[in-house]
């Protein structure tokens, strides 16, 4: 299948569009990013849609950057990291309301994907969402530590940050990752009932706030 029918914008329901990834672990990769952008486009030309749900299927939301394209990008590594955080900062300043429906596992740049959301919910029981950098030997760039501060707050993050913690639901919740849990079974119609009541607030008065909210990490987004 191409990345067009495993990544899709599905059609509103009641103002209320679904971006969702069916692409197995839903990592990013420069392909990936072209078609996010793609997506977003359509969103901003659409004005009958007043809220976006981002969720994925299956027991992963995003394992985040696929790490042989992030080898193979070589020189430009650099780039590709720059251009999957201006992914997120176009969630982040949208002039509508972005709900993040984790659907299972959140890790890397997928756990901050799901930050990315105004409202975000979670799935009782599985899913962990986990920033591995530390444990992995890789850094973490100025944009996403403003994200970090922007949602959970510095010391939360800074903990997060250097334990490479996996949060499963309940602590996601008590951390501020997710601002509700649901049964994996009701997420999807709970994402899309959350993100129906928002749709009226579509416009450049929401684009103003939000952009005020997150300014440090959307104009350090792709500045690594």
């Amino acid at each position: 299948m191409s990345i067009r029918e495993l990544i899709r914008l599905e059609r509103p329901q009641d103002g209320v569009a679904v971006l969702r990834m069916d692409n197995g672990e839903n990592r990013f990769t420069p392909e990936v990013n072209s078609h996010w952008n793609d997506l977003l486009d359509e969103v901003e030309a659409d004005e009958t849609i007043g809220s976006l749900v981002v969720t994925g299927t299956g027991k992963f939301f995003s394992n985040g950057f696929d790490i042989d394209a992030l080898t193979a990008a070589g020189a430009d590594a650099l780039q590709f990291v720059g251009n999957t955080e201006k992914v997120w900062a176009r969630l982040m300043e949208a002039p509508y309301t972005v709900v993040t429906a984790i659907n299972g596992h959140a890790f890397g740049a997928g756990a901050m994907l799901a930050l990315a959301g105004d409202l975000r919910i979670g799935r009782t029981e599985r899913g962990f969402w986990c920033l591995p950098e530390a444990d992995l030997g890789m850094p973490f760039s100025p944009a996403m530590m403003a994200l970090f501060d922007d949602v959970l707050g510095r010391p939360m993050a800074a903990r997060l940050m250097v334990t490479s913690e996996r949060l499963p639901p309940d602590q996601q919740q008590a951390a501020g990752v997710v601002h509700q849990i649901v049964d994996v079974a009701d997420l999807d119609s709970a994402s899309i009932a959350l993100a129906a009541t928002a749709v009226h607030r579509r416009g450049a008065n929401l684009g103003r706030i939000k952009k005020l909210l997150h300014r440090d990490a959307i104009n350090l987004a792709g500045k690594a």
